[in-house]
């Protein structure tokens, strides 16, 4: 493994996502476990800090709660069946594996791996908090291995036909892609770059999209995105077109279309509500079903006055299938929700803002203007700490309020032995400008 140089330990974060992660340690008579962890997260550059849990029942937590060190494992496209190994209650295993005889067995064949010391181990609920600090680690080329919704989603991925009008992903930044990339002062600018389809999501687009939304979460000098259209409108949704050739020209099955949405569209969703760098929606013109969907998978959303709102997926037959039901309903109330999606009206940027969908409306000309305005608000603020303010909005949606105190705890017990936080109280009291350094 690398002998550990923190600055490209750093650089190496933005280069491959999280995907199925395994730990493994040795115990107190020096046999290997392993286990799929749940929750895993870096929390800190400087020192190099991971965060992972393990749930109190799981057979491995006295081994884990008595070692000195463990090695972290992101697993490679290729590594389902490692994966599958690792989630079941199999007797052995790490049977067949070359692991050595001494130390945290390092598995072959992964994305990344990392060598870590315990810090600390917190308390959190029916979980124990696992932070160690990183002293080495390795990367690869190879694609993660990513499960979502039940299966791997590299697994499923359908090679669209070559008549069906489907080009690769570009590399994104060239002023011809179809979604555009740029940063500047820890705020990435993601542009959907299609005005011809008023920027509809077609499969292209959805794979650059989630492209620039992970490397926007990747990279540690990103504190803030802001995501817009090109053109005239925001996002007019689902490519048309394309969603009727995927029946009538190839003819796929009620399976394989499940198996579509699964691993194009959904991408979208499931890679926002991943993220922990907040998001600012500048919606300009038309965000029309899975364009006002995406909106809503946004923290922030501002319009322009003309902005149009819709949820429109009845006026062809189908229903959200980009967690537009689930998402709405939190944002406006259950009542306004349904009355959006069963009569597929349009509604202008003043009822949405009256609605809570947006939480400010503007002239046209002045929505960029004031979307950087108010990331350049967030970005002043200490990196990790936005980061965490985050997904502390973001998770508690879905836990009780002990599980939530019990999240909050630990994460301010990290956050208050950082540089950052000592730095914010004393540019308080010095009354000067804080220096902040992401560690």
């Amino acid at each position: 493994m690398d002998s550990f140089d923190p600055r490209t330990y750093r650089d190496a974060l933005g280069q491959f996502a999280t995907g199925v992660t395994i730990i493994t340690a040795r115990d107190a008579d020096n046999n290997p476990v392993g286990v799929t962890a749940n929750s895993f997260n870096s929390v800190s550059l400087d020192p190099p800090l991971i965060l992972w849990s393990l749930s109190k029942s799981s057979r491995s937590m006295p081994a884990f709660e008595q070692a000195a060190d463990f090695n972290v494992h992101i697993l490679a496209s290729d590594q389902d069946a490692l994966s599958n190994r690792f989630a079941s209650r199999s007797a052995d295993k790490f049977a067949g594996l070359d692991i050595g005889d001494a130390g945290p067995p390092l598995l072959e064949g992964c994305t990344a791996r990392l060598r870590c010391k315990t810090r600390y181990n917190y308390e959190g609920g029916d979980h124990i908090i696992f932070v160690g600090e990183v002293v080495g680690y390795e990367h690869d080329e190879k694609p993660p291995l990513l499960f979502h919704n039940g299966d791997y989603a590299d697994k499923k991925r359908r090679i669209a036909k070559p008549d069906a009008g489907v080009t690769s992903a570009p590399v994104i930044g060239k002023a011809d892609d179809v979604v555009t990339y740029s940063s500047s002062d820890r705020i990435a600018t993601i542009t959907l770059n299609s005005p011809d389809t008023r920027n509809a999501l077609a499969e292209n687009v959805i794979a650059a999209l989630v492209d620039a939304l992970q490397r926007a979460d990747n990279d540690p000098d990103i504190s803030c995105v802001i995501l817009t259209g090109a053109g005239a409108s925001f996002c007019s949704g689902g490519n048309i077109k394309q969603i009727k050739a995927l029946t009538a020209d190839q003819g796929m099955s009620p399976l394989e279309l499940e198996n579509w949405y699964r691993t194009h569209i959904q991408r979208i969703p499931n890679t926002m509500d991943a993220m922990s760098v907040p998001v600012i929606a500048a919606v300009n013109g038309h965000a029309i079903g899975a364009g006002c969907d995406l909106a809503c998978m946004c923290d922030i959303r501002i319009a322009a006055d003309d902005a149009t709102f819709a949820e429109s997926f009845l006026r062809v037959g189908i229903i959200p299938g980009d967690g537009g039901a689930w998402l709405l309903p939190r944002i406006v109330g259950m009542a306004r929700a349904s009355q959006m999606l069963l009569t597929g009206e349009f509604i202008n940027a003043a009822k949405a803002q009256d609605y809570g969908l947006v939480s400010e409306t503007l002239e046209p000309a002045k929505l960029l203007d004031r979307a950087m305005e108010l990331a350049q608000q967030i970005v002043q603020y200490p990196p990790i700490a936005i980061r965490k303010s985050k997904r502390l909005l973001k998770d508690a949606r879905d836990v009780t309020l002990k599980e939530h105190l019990d999240q909050a705890a630990i994460w301010q017990g990290v956050l208050q032995q950082m540089d950052d936080h000592r730095e914010a109280v004393d540019a308080i009291l010095e009354k000067r400008p804080p220096n902040f350094q992401g560690k």
